[in-house]
């Protein structure tokens, strides 16, 4: 399951790093990611402040996680443990609300 949840990541990312331009395609063309982004975001919104944030940095503002170090003026190390953390965290709130995964994209 955590492969498939950093899969879905990677494509929350894509969705906010060119939000502007898949709003404009989503008018004509509907697509399922906003309903994956939406869907962790209410994940996230229950999340402790410090794995909030990294959320925050690396897959809504799409740093990486030695740019999100910087940013926060922490060590990459440090920003990976918390990365892994989160991983857990959303894997463990998948799992209390039934176990089943968020629906996959197909990106």
């Amino acid at each position: 399951m955590l492969n498939e949840i950093r899969q879905q990541l990677k494509t929350i990312r894509l969705y906010y790093t060119n939000k502007a331009r898949f709003s404009a395609a989503f008018d004509t063309l509907p697509h399922t990611v906003k309903g994956l982004a939406d869907k962790y975001a209410a994940i996230v919104s229950t999340a402790p402040l410090d794995l909030y944030l990294v959320y925050y940095e690396l897959y809504i503002k799409g740093l990486t996680q030695e740019a999100t170090a910087e940013d926060l003026n922490y060590s990459t190390e440090y920003i990976r443990q918390k990365n892994k953390k989160l991983l857990l965290f959303l894997q463990q709130k998948i799992n209390d609300q039934g176990g089943e995964p968020i629906e996959r994209d197909r990106t």
